[in-house]
């Protein structure tokens, strides 16, 4: 044991230094014994005792049974509907009673497909009767698995058009390589990330070395080429791995607009555990082989991961390994991981991974990084002759009509008529009549049989993709997107030529996620019940928590660490104004800023929550957002997180946790609970950035759906990464709250400063500020009219009252504020004001209450 431990109990210890053959049937005691065959009987009693014996009447001889490995009283030893004696291994289908197969395989070739329907003599006709060789993966050479032409409906016997894109040795260390960059994260790689004489095949490049512990260490190549539209990739590398101890190593496939097309990029930049060994990174597909307590490797794509699959890991010999990626037309990928035992993928293989399957693979232009790892222990970890070979569906054009065949049969379009025949089927033809032709329908990605591809409202004609809302008939907008801008709200609802009515006439620019500019999402502001082409719909003190430029709610501040509260800073480099700095780079802090609450919340529906938030000097540990209980907890005053501030557990209330230290982990917290396990978010560092929280809450059971997002610009601008959608907490009987941010350092430290922190409250008992006008009443006094407004308010406070016969006024400084002193009404939830003296033909009024500045 290590720095960790074990407990290992032992029992029934036993050594056989010989097989015995009591009888001298040539069938070991052993093996007689596994079967129930008789020990004592060459076949002399019983015939079925014996080597000519054949108890389950496959055809094959117990002695046959015991050279091949199968089970004497099973026809079908591996349960693939072949019996063993016409599996025999031979690597080639002759016939039906001589098949090639493996008979301890049910899947001897590794396509997702059952030894017993693959027969190269039938034709396909479906799943069923592939008409495919059981020995081969590929059958028609196309590069696209049998499994996979046949997900796709395709006839996996018959060659698709195919071409390669790029083959390429990205690096053989002898001079002949891509560009490339090293990273070594944590220790620096002194020992190992050098290139080193003298191997089987030449020179090859050192990675990790066993005699450094802590070290991360990348090898990241830039892209040889566009892989755009890529339908299969093969990579392969010879590798060698000794002195294995810890922790392990991977192979990715970068997203190249998520992380760029060259540079090193740490694994876990989307914030993962057991970063390099397991592969994780946003966007991007990984494949992990953890050599620390077991060897297991897991599959990643954007965060989501397979279970660990045991592998064994080859030590001190060069092997190789070998992953295949194949996409189907749905976008499901399809993964093959072998390893091989000797160099150039020679030897028999162990899968690791068959068919793994990924849904919803948005990759497309990638590039490849190996990265890995060794903590308190190590291990060495040499790469040598890394090659990529990617492949995409070709161009073919039976027809000559500049329409490629495969784009033609995924939509029924003919690849032998030009449009002579049928102009539907020819580049001009406009099948859905959108007003695009079928040419410039392949161009845009969109669908030449529908005519709003996006089912956002808007025919796929008029959405021009320009991002400037002309017309009607121009509208700016993708027609590959139902929602361009982002703002929740569909492109087709979305007319900036009319006004505001509600959420089916928004009158906002689908162009512009925030139209009036005031901060806040169109969709957003619409939830809240504000005109979101006004401009000050919402203003400080109606959404915003806190700017620290003198605006916003009163706050608490405290530590409970050892370290100083850092607080207040002035403007500085790109901060917009003052803000708050809740961490610094001093080991020991735990500093909490606790937002007083002047509203009741009580009834809420739905809110959200935003913030910027600058970190730099990025080490540990995390920080945390908190909505509070004032029921609990009280209406100001910190409140101390049960546990590590970055997990965010506080009873009665509920919290996002952001943990920072080793790898940037979310949680979503209920109750002093972690309900949703931790999942991985890129923490944006050295600029401003922001994140979101959105929750929407049935107003009878009480479950609460979850959105957290993160974003690389301040304002939820940006690049958007959704870290959790829709998670769902049952029974969120929080009512009344406020927020406060916690924040950690220990051993390390970080920089952490945040500002414009904005709440927006939907429902029964809260509006965009929590104040709801519950009552109007208008009667007749003295020759004129008095109107009597009733809202629910909280004792103590002070309130506004604003009025104006125009709503179209969406600028509050033209209203009439009737007063700015209301007192709330003592030992009451609401609170009344009049206004007399109206002119008797007074007929539309309209009234805000709002928390003077």
């Amino acid at each position: 044991t290590g720095g960790a431990s074990m407990t290992l109990d032992i029992d029934n210890i036993e050594l056989d230094v010989s097989a015995g053959d009591a009888d001298g049937d040539g069938l070991t005691d052993r093996w007689e014994e596994l079967y129930g065959l008789g020990t004592d009987d060459d076949g002399s009693v019983d015939v079925n005792n014996g080597p000519e014996g054949d108890p389950d009447s496959d055809g094959l001889s117990n002695l046959e049974e015991q050279t091949r490995g199968t089970d004497p009283n099973s026809d079908d030893t591996d349960d693939d509907g072949l019996s063993d004696s016409v599996e025999d291994g031979g690597g080639e289908f002759i016939s039906v009673t001589q098949t090639g197969t493996n008979p301890l395989n049910a899947d001897t070739d590794g396509d997702g497909l059952s030894d017993s329907v693959e027969n190269p003599l039938l034709d396909f006709v479906d799943a069923n009767q592939p008409g495919t060789d059981p020995n081969n993966a590929d059958t028609d050479g196309d590069f696209l698995g049998d499994s996979v032409e046949i997900l796709d409906g395709r006839d996996p016997t018959v060659a698709e058009d195919v071409d390669p894109v790029d083959g390429v040795l990205l690096a053989n260390f002898d001079g002949n390589q891509v560009n490339y960059d090293e990273l070594a994260v944590r220790t620096p790689g002194f020992l190992a990330q050098q290139i080193v004489d003298n191997g089987p095949t030449g020179s090859y490049y050192h990675l990790l070395d066993g005699g450094e512990g802590d070290a991360g260490n990348y090898l990241s190549f830039d892209a040889p080429s566009d892989t755009t539209g890529w339908q299969t990739v093969q990579f392969s590398m010879d590798y060698r791995a000794d002195r294995v101890a810890a922790d392990g190593w991977h192979v990715a496939f970068l997203d190249i607009p998520t992380h760029g097309p060259s540079g090193g990029v740490r694994a876990g930049a989307g914030g993962f555990g057991d970063v390099e060994e397991r592969g994780m990174y946003s966007n991007s597909i990984g494949v992990g082989f953890r050599t620390f307590n077991g060897t297991n490797a897991t599959v990643n794509y954007n965060g989501n991961q397979s279970g660990d699959v045991s592998y064994e890991q080859q030590e001190v010999d060069w092997g190789s390994v070998e992953v295949n990626l194949q996409k189907t037309d749905s976008g499901d990928v399809l993964l093959n991981a072998t390893l091989f035992p000797e160099l150039g993928l020679l030897g028999t293989g162990q899968q690791v991974f068959n068919n793994y399957l990924l849904e919803d693979v948005a990759l497309e232009e990638f590039r490849v990084q190996i990265g890995g790892r060794t903590g308190g222990a190590s291990m060495d970890l040499d790469l040598d002759n890394l090659v990529l070979n990617v492949f995409k569906s070709g161009e073919g054009d039976s027809d000559g009509d500049g329409l490629a065949d495969l784009w033609e049969k995924k939509f029924n379009l003919s690849t032998d008529d030009d449009g002579s025949v049928d102009p539907n089927n020819g580049p001009d033809g406009d099948p859905d009549g959108d007003g695009l032709t079928n040419l410039q329908e392949i161009t845009l990605g969109t669908s030449p049989v529908d005519d709003d591809s996006d089912n956002d409202g808007a025919k796929d004609g008029v959405e021009d993709g320009g991002g400037t809302f002309v017309s009607l008939s121009k509208t700016g907008t993708s027609p590959i997107n139902p929602d361009t801008d982002d703002d929740g709200l569909l492109d087709g609802v979305e007319n900036p030529l009319l006004d505001f009515v509600d959420a089916d006439q928004p009158g906002t620019d689908p162009n512009n996620a925030d139209s009036d500019g005031d901060g806040f999402k169109d969709g957003i502001e619409i939830a809240a019940g504000s005109d979101p082409t006004s401009g000050n719909a919402i203003t400080s003190g109606d959404g915003i928590i806190a700017n620290f430029d003198l605006k916003g709610e009163k706050y608490s501040e405290e530590n409970f660490g050892t370290a100083p509260i850092v607080g207040l800073q002035a403007k500085a480099g790109d901060s917009d104004g003052n803000y708050y700095q809740l961490l610094e780079t001093v080991g020991s802090a735990a500093n909490y800023i606790s937002f007083e609450s002047s509203e009741d919340y009580t009834g809420w529906e739905s809110f959200s929550f935003q913030m910027d938030y600058l970190s730099t000097e990025m080490q540990a540990d995390g920080f945390a957002v908190n909505f509070l209980s004032t029921e609990t907890h009280g209406e100001s005053g910190a409140v101390q997180t049960e546990g590590a501030q970055e997990n965010g557990l506080i009873l009665n209330s509920f919290g996002v946790g952001f943990k920072t230290f080793q790898s940037t982990e979310a949680s979503i917290t209920y109750d002093g609970i972690d309900v949703s396990g931790r999942l991985p978010f890129t923490l944006t560092n050295d600029k401003w950035a922001s994140v979101g929280i959105d929750v929407d809450r049935d107003p009878i059971t009480k479950t609460a759906l979850v959105d957290v997002t993160v974003y690389d610009e301040p304002d939820r601008q940006g690049l958007a990464e959704e870290v959790y959608t829709d998670f769902e907490v049952e029974g969120m009987t929080l009512e009344d709250f406020r927020v406060q941010l916690a924040g950690r350092t220990g051993g390390s430290a970080m920089n952490f400063s945040i500002d414009n922190l904005k709440l927006i409250v939907d429902g029964s008992g809260g509006g965009n500020s929590g104040l709801v006008i519950n009552s109007v009443t208008r009667e007749v006094v003295n020759g004129s009219v008095s109107v009597t407004i009733t809202w629910n308010s909280r004792e103590g406070q002070t309130y506004s009252v604003l009025a104006s016969e125009d709503l179209a006024l969406g600028d509050l400084t033209l209203w009439d504020e009737l007063d700015d002193g209301i007192q709330a009404a003592v030992g009451a939830d609401v609170t009344s004001f009049t206004e007399s003296g109206l002119p008797l033909d007074t007929k539309t009024r309209f009234y805000i209450v709002r928390i003077p500045e």
